[in-house]
This record gives structure tokens, C-alpha cells and sequence, in this order.
């Protein structure tokens, strides 16, 4: 990650996102090498790397959003307070 962090991951934080771009790339790349392979167990082992990047990129989407649920409560509860 190129940009340093701000220790503030309210609305701020762009790892995940950058997170989620890589592996969406990977899966991208790694599909295009296996449409294009001509023996068949590099195709299988590009295509499972396919697959295990899906299941990271699903992981790091579903975490995100639950975090985005807990910032957006935390900042309703700190509104409530104003």
C-alpha cells in the first residue's frame, strides 16, 4: 500500500479497497491464463486459484460491510450524544 495510514479507519481507510481491487485483478489475470492454456493441469491449477481468490474477495467484501454497519452505529450512538 502506497498511502500511509491514517489510523483512522472511519471512512477513511483504503486497504480493504485496494485489497478487494487486487484480488478482483488476480482473478482477472488468472482467467485469462487459464482460457488461454493448452495443458490441462496448469488450466486446473489456474482455475483453482481462481476459485480461492473468489472466496477471499467474497471474505473481504463481507468484512468490510460489517464494518461499515459498526463505524455507521458507532456514529449514530456519537450523534445521539451531540
Amino acid at each position: 500500500m502506497k498511502t500511509p495510514c491514517v489510523h483512522s479507519c472511519n471512512g477513511l481507510c483504503n486497504a480493504l479497497t485496494l485489497a478487494e481491487h487486487r484480488e478482483a485483478e488476480a482473478i482477472k489475470e488468472y482467467r485469462d491464463y487459464a482460457a488461454g492454456c493448452d495443458y490441462p493441469e496448469v488450466r486446473d491449477i489456474l482455475e483453482t486459484l481462481v476459485r480461492e481468490r473468489e472466496k477471499m474477495l467474497a471474505l473481504l467484501r463481507e468484512q468490510r460491510a460489517a464494518l461499515e454497519v459498526k463505524f455507521a452505529t458507532l456514529d449514530r450512538i456519537n450523534e445521539s450524544f451531540s
